[in-house]
């Protein structure tokens, strides 16, 4: 049954970016990322809770949640401000940025409240993150495009918003 499957064509990837220009945050749409990878990535840690005189197996409770790495493929295209960003001053801070990935299910963009904090995008199904670039990787081959790739280190949960029907 694939009733009310979507497409992965026309999924994009925003960011806030509050560094580049920190008097005036934007949304800044990612250009032609091929993938993106991780992002429920993350597995809870284990709290050991065994007691000394157990004598078959370890009791354990759940610890808190290990957010993991999201890894986005790209084209590149040194003259999209993107990706001069990513490669530059974004990747340079270490600055923890927010990411908003919205689905193919619809078209609006996030959008920025009057204190330049995200709001969801309207009539779509998004995922909302927190995360600092830890390495942007180039690579060139023969007889091929030009490609990178843009690991992001989670911080903190994923957070969902979903289409209304």
């Amino acid at each position: 049954m694939t009733d009310g499957v979507i497409k992965t064509q026309g999924t994009h990837l925003f960011l806030v970016d509050s560094v580049t220009t920190p008097e005036t945050p934007a949304i800044v749409k990612m250009a032609c990322p091929t993938g993106i990878t991780g992002m429920g990535a993350g597995a809870r840690t284990q709290i050991d809770s065994t007691c000394l005189d157990a004598l078959v197996d370890q009791e354990s409770m759940a610890g808190l949640g290990a957010p993991g790495t999201i890894s986005v493929p790209f084209n590149f295209i040194p003259k999209a401000a993107s990706h001069r960003g990513i490669l530059t001053t974004l990747k340079d801070s270490g600055e923890t940025l927010t990411w908003i990935v919205g689905f193919s299910d619809g078209t609006s963009v996030p959008t920025l409240d009057s204190d330049g904090d995200p709001e969801w995008p309207t009539q779509r199904t998004a995922a909302r993150f927190q995360a600092y670039i830890t390495e942007v990787v180039i690579d060139v081959n023969t007889n091929d495009r030009v490609v990178g790739t843009l690991t992001l280190q989670r911080s903190g949960p994923v957070t969902w918003n979903f289409k209304t029907a």
